[in-house]
């Protein structure tokens, strides 16, 4: 996309081009359109004749009235828009409905956005994360507090907020394509519905929109940075270079995975700089805006240099390079519907990268066409490039933090759903709708942690003083939360390996910590704690990297002091945990 926005800027007018590509690429008629003209050139037809190929066939097989047919025609189209309106405003309503406690990541985000700008910044160099978000859920829980749904509906309106973007995206696609011959006329109004409706109903985009962390935002600012740089390279005027600057701050400020997607932008305009004298003026303006972000980024250096240093994602595997492939299939939703949109989407995708229309039909052009190839060089560089650093220890491959390549990978699928014939196209979008908002469905109304439950359980069993332990630490922000949802219990509580408290995960050297924690001193501080006359209850999960069976090391160590319960098994869910009680001592 950008080298097919650059190359508009040599011409006063986009309407030549797209001439041009007319002349070239003839698109077949309608077929009714083509019938009706032939039969009015035919020696001897008739009107009547060509009326009666018009008319609609009843159920009983009579021919009906020719007048019903354009009132046919209106009501089937005003089906097509319900069903596609309605489609979009259940996309919208599942980004507010989820019924889950806050988990780990939801629980700390919140912990640390409700504390005063200062104790803000100086959490985040702990927890290892960029500022944007925290400071606009910081802004957004002064207004309206800190309850589930509440912190939750800033990401559903920034999720929302990226569905108008994403149509004018899709137009843009479409405008570029049919400049390049890969389109027509009707193309951009094509994608740019079809990109509507993928965004609305992508399961990945509900999942997201409805937990209180980045990815929303990451999605919206990955569009508007791509709009902001298609129009500098087409007019590097002062004011569109300085909406670049903005927007690519932006990014890295929400999310460091975005350091990834504008590093491939960055060197694709550094080679069309190089290689293509026309681009040259347009491509280095658009690098020199982004390169200047770094003087708005440079506030946050040092924290930047402390969190790389010192923080990272302790938890994490290494992964295969079929993740690549797996990460589309993730963006689909996990059940069998969630496979067949993979594949629909994989296979538009396929369309929109070669896909050309003649006059008998849609050709496949191997090399790939524009701006398909643009799209999908920003659809799979990032996350090849995420892939290394995983695979040289440097930072975790997850799906949630591929976000970063789902605009591109939406707008290559919207283009090849934009290109294919009336009733394909409709069958395709009413599929991807049904499945999309299927898996939105199930992955917006799954409990993600058993924090409620645990809570709901100490505080139905627990005496003042009793202590409540967390191994590992992981499992505290959330439960804590949950308990303090409670009111006050007047428990002590305290984590393995972390003098920060139940409400925050240090991250600061953590892999290190864990290494040199004991199980079983914990264990004798947490007895010691408690001591004879209180209980002891045990939040607890193992199998965590890290840790390997500390956790399970301190179980056995309480047991033998005291009785052991179970109180809460461990269930099959995003953060599952286990309650154990501890009595008194024998």
């Amino acid at each position: 996309m950008p080298a097919a926005a650059a190359s508009t800027a040599a011409v006063p007018s986009a309407a030549p081009i797209i001439d041009a590509a007319r002349s070239r690429t003839s698109v077949p008629k309608p077929r009714a359109e083509v019938h009706r003209g032939h039969d009015l050139a035919r020696p001897g037809s008739q009107p009547a004749q060509a009326a009666q190929v018009a008319k609609p066939v009843s159920a009983s097989g009579r021919s009906a009235p020719a007048g019903w047919a354009p009132l046919w025609d209106r009501w089937i189209r005003r089906l097509l828009i319900a069903v596609l309106l309605g489609a979009i405003g259940a996309g919208a309503s599942l980004r507010f409905v989820t019924p889950s406690h806050l988990w780990l990541d939801e629980s700390l985000t919140v912990e640390i956005s409700r504390r005063p700008v200062g104790g803000l910044l100086d959490a985040l160099r702990h927890d290892g994360s960029p500022p944007l978000y925290y400071l606009l859920l910081h802004m957004w829980i002064r207004l309206f507090g800190t309850g589930d749904v509440a912190v939750r509906a800033l990401s559903g309106l920034l999720s929302l907020g990226t569905l108008p973007v994403a149509w004018i995206a899709g137009r843009r696609v479409g405008r570029v394509a049919a400049m390049f011959g890969s389109g027509d006329a009707a193309t951009p109004g094509r994608v740019g519905m079809a990109a509507l409706l993928l965004f609305a109903c992508s399961p990945y985009a509900i999942r997201y929109g409805s937990e209180t962390r980045m990815y929303s935002l990451v999605v919206l600012l990955v569009l508007l940075f791509g709009l902001a740089l298609v129009r500098a390279l087409e007019q590097p005027s002062r004011r569109r270079l300085v909406l670049l600057t903005v927007s690519t701050a932006a990014l890295v400020y929400t999310h460091y995975w975005t350091f990834l997607l504008v590093t491939t932008v960055a060197v694709f305009l550094a080679v069309q700089a190089r290689r293509r004298p026309s681009y040259r003026r347009s491509a280095l303006s658009a690098l020199l805006a982004m390169v200047a972000s770094a003087v708005l980024f440079a506030p946050w250096m040092p924290s930047f240099l402390f969190q790389m240093l010192h923080t990272g994602t302790p938890w994490a595997a290494r992964v295969q390079a079929q993740v690549l492939l797996d990460t589309v299939f993730d963006w689909a939703g996990p059940t069998s519907t969630g496979a067949l949109l993979g594949v629909v989407l994989l296979g538009a995708a396929l369309l929109g990268l070669t896909g050309r229309p003649q006059d008998d039909g849609l050709h496949i052009v191997p090399t790939g066409r524009l701006p398909g190839r643009y799209l999908v060089a920003l659809w799979l560089v990032p996350l090849a490039l995420a892939y290394l650093v995983n695979t040289t220890g440097g930072s975790a491959y997850t799906e949630r933090y591929t976000g970063i390549s789902l605009p591109a990978f939406l707008l290559l699928a919207s283009l090849g759903i934009g290109l294919l014939p009336g009733r394909v196209r409709t069958a395709i979008i009413m599929i991807v709708c049904v499945t999309g908002l299927s898996g939105g469905w199930n992955m917006a109304r799954q409990e993600r942690t058993q924090a409620g439950e645990i809570a709901n359980r100490i505080s139905a069993l627990a005496r003042p003083g009793d202590v409540v332990a967390y191994c590992p630490d992981q499992l505290g922000p959330a439960v804590f939360r949950a308990i303090e949802r409670h009111g006050d219990l007047d428990l002590r509580q305290i984590v393995y390996a972390d003098a920060s408290g139940p409400a925050l995960v240090d991250w600061v050297d953590y892999a290190a910590r864990m290494r040199r924690a004991s199980g079983a001193d914990f264990a004798a501080r947490v007895n010691t704690l408690a001591g004879p006359s209180h209980a002891v209850f045990l939040v607890r999960a193992d199998g965590y990297k890290t840790l390997e069976g500390a956790c399970a090391v301190v179980s056995d160590q309480l047991a033998a002091l005291r009785d052991r319960t179970l109180q809460v098994d461990r269930r099959m869910v995003y953060e599952g945990a286990a309650l154990e009680r501890f009595s008194t001592l024998r």
